[in-house]
């Protein structure tokens, strides 16, 4: 029994449990942090990053080779009163002098200690010389110069979110998708808008991406045939008596799907990541980040070559995929005779920032000497909350640009998104450039997601232990054990040890994240935890559950393969069994001409016929037919293999550096 068509369920109307934070859950705590560009540098002219981090203080152990301006801990001893000047943590020089630095340090060269940057605001006037720090153009900005100074917190949910390219969605169907720990629903409604809904029938909380997408456009609960408009209005429920309690029931908000505001630009479907009263109104305020060079549309710009977007789901979180694209130094070494060599690419390199680090605007940074030798100069930057940009500018004209997106899903996993642009000519990595069909550069492209997916979920996984067993030690000394779920729990940065200027995207990544968006991703009350290292590598590297079956390309190419290997395989059967009867009616005749040309032909025959045989197969090949039916055998068994390798690669792409030689 269907609802009347004035029952309707606007997000204003609509007060269904919101599935994620309430947008009033943070307010603006203050204004924005900024940071100074390398160029600003003061008097001491040292490095905008510190070379050298911990994740505590530890002594000096003489590997350290950047400058001496380092994130260092004032003490009481060499510090004098805070200065009313604030001061960029990341720039700010050390501040006590060798005698201060501890025992066993040696004079001039300091003692190391990673400070989350979200408390450091001010800037300590030394009391030797020798210590004088650098002064930053771009002073951070705060409401007051004291320590208790509070300032704008990056809202996790108050984002829009990349989820899938648009021309590789199934429109026909509802698809499951989880972000920032809720799980959704994606659907396309009858007007052509894809929508996204809390994956929660209102009725019994059933899950919608098991429903279907019904003739007129709206999406039924396949568990007891509740419907739904594209704006989460229930309009249909099978059960109601009369049509005064179909209309009580429809009207009331309890009935309500929860939906998320959506957008398409770029080509891509964007998310935002919070549903409910009032999303709508702050999705409106603002826009989602895509690159300069493509269109509203998904194509190009002008003068842009963009082949179009692919995505994965990866097995490590977005912390860790944007801290591996922010650091160049990996690309030879990893990649491996893909995009570099790991025994003659590896070099010193120079890292300037050239967008300071800020709330908003991320963070970017040049590399004016890069390992490439057809690159003159390049750019990485970081576009808050999901966009990395890699541009290279080669020698012979032309640039080229990894556009990538990373959307936190659920602990431990995350939706890559990207694909390389190429302006004026540019060459960038050649496998990316490559003239394939979508569905083999989509397969093709694993091998070059697992040679960094290898490490980054394991590493995940041995930081994440390593920071749990901090907190354990920081309890069982008195310490109050923070809550992970608390937005101002403080996350213990990973213990890396980073002695190498080439470290600075990774060192300006965990800054930003610590000093704005409180060192992790926020995820919904109740998402599960982080789980466990995988080591089953049909698991690890799954393809078909994180990609294929999600692509309409590659899925419509996995359908056609199986079609052609099917008709491969009979075609081979076809011609095995034409050459053995061709090869059996020469033989025949063969040995019925010799029978009848000789009256001894009986005693000789079984040795005659053996030798008819051979030579009515040699006779058959060498006739036009017989190569004919040999070629189409062996094209048919090399089709079949060609299929099976392929399939297997659409499932299950195994990866192991140890075999990389």
């Amino acid at each position: 029994m269907k609802g009347p068509a004035t029952s309707s369920c606007g997000l204003r109307r609509c007060s269904a449990p919101f599935s994620g934070p309430q947008l009033s859950r943070y307010g603006r705590l203050g204004p924005r942090v900024g940071l100074a560009s390398a160029g600003s540098a003061g008097p001491s002219g040292g490095a905008t990053i510190p070379d050298c981090v911990f994740s505590r203080e530890e002594e000096d152990d003489g590997c350290y080779d950047g400058p001496e301006g380092v994130l260092q801990q004032p003490t009481p001893s060499s510090t004098s009163a805070p200065s009313a000047t604030p001061v960029n943590p990341l720039n700010a020089a050390a501040a006590a002098s060798a005698a201060g630095a501890g025992a066993g340090a040696r004079a001039g060269m300091p003692r190391v200690t990673l400070v989350n940057a979200a408390s450091v605001l001010t800037a300590t006037a030394p009391t030797q010389s020798g210590t004088v720090p650098e002064e930053p153009t771009q002073p951070l900005e705060a409401t007051s110069s004291g320590a208790g100074a509070e300032r704008e917190r990056f809202d996790w949910f108050a984002q829009w979110w990349p989820v899938a390219p648009v021309e590789l969605m199934d429109a026909s169907r509802p698809h499951p998708f989880t972000l920032l720990g809720q799980d959704l629903v994606l659907w396309r409604d009858g007007s052509g808008q894809w929508r996204a809904f809390r994956d929660a029938c209102p009725h019994r909380m059933a899950p919608l991406s098991e429903g279907r997408i019904e003739k007129d456009g709206q999406l039924l609960c396949a568990y007891h045939g509740w419907r739904f408009d594209g704006k989460g209005a229930c309009t249909e429920i099978p059960t109601a008596r009369t049509p005064d309690q179909l209309h009580r029931a429809t009207s009331s908000p309890r009935s309500c799907a929860t939906a998320h505001p959506t957008l398409q630009r770029g080509g891509l479907l964007w998310v935002w990541g919070q549903g409910g009263p009032g999303a709508e109104e702050a999705a409106a305020a603002k826009q989602p980040y895509l690159p300069p060079e493509i269109q509203a549309d998904g194509s190009g710009a002008p003068g842009v070559e963009a082949p179009g977007w692919t995505f994965r789901d990866l097995p490590y979180g977005h912390n860790y995929f944007i801290e591996n694209v922010v650091d160049p130094a990996h690309v030879p070494v990893s990649h491996h005779k893909v995009a570099g060599n790991r025994y003659t690419d590896p070099k010193p390199f120079g890292m300037e920032f050239s967008r300071p680090l800020s709330l908003e605007g991320g963070f970017e940074f040049r590399i004016p000497d890069p390992w490439r030798a057809d690159v003159a100069e390049s750019f990485t930057g970081f576009q808050p909350p999901a966009h990395v940009r890699i541009q290279q500018n080669h020698t012979k004209g032309g640039s080229t640009i990894l556009a990538l997106f990373s959307t936190p899903t659920r602990p431990g996993w995350t939706r890559h998104i990207g694909q390389q642009l190429r302006v004026g000519g540019g060459t960038g990595i050649a496998f990316f450039a490559a003239p394939l069909p979508k569905w083999l550069f989509h397969s093709l492209g694993s091998v070059f997601l697992h040679q960094d997916m290898v490490f980054l979920h394991h590493q995940e996984r041995i930081v994440a232990r390593e920071a749990a067993a901090r907190r354990e030690e920081g309890a069982g000394a008195g310490a109050t054990s923070p809550s992970p779920s608390s937005p101002s729990a403080p996350v213990p940065p990973p213990k890396y040890f980073m002695p190498t200027g080439v470290d600075r995207g990774v060192t300006a990544w965990r800054s930003w994240l610590s000093t704005f968006a409180g060192g992790d991703v926020q995820w919904a009350p109740g998402t599960p935890p982080l789980g466990p290292r995988e080591t089953d590598p049909t698991v690890l590297f799954d393809t078909y559950h994180t990609h294929t079956k999600q692509c309409v390309v590659c899925s419509a190419a996995l359908a056609r393969m199986r079609t052609v290997r099917s008709v491969a395989r009979a075609v081979g059967l076809l011609a095995a069994a034409l050459a053995v009867a061709a090869v059996a009616v020469r033989a025949m005749a063969a040995v019925a001409a010799a029978a009848a040309a000789t009256a001894a032909a009986t005693a000789t025959v079984p040795q005659g016929v053996l030798g008819t045989v051979v030579k009515g197969a040699a006779g058959f090949f060498a006739t036009g037919e017989g190569v004919f039916v040999a070629m189409l055998a062996i094209v048919a068994a090399l089709v079949v293999a060609a299929t099976n390798k392929l399939e297997r690669m659409m499932h299950i792409y195994e990866y192991s550096h140890r075999d990389n030689h």
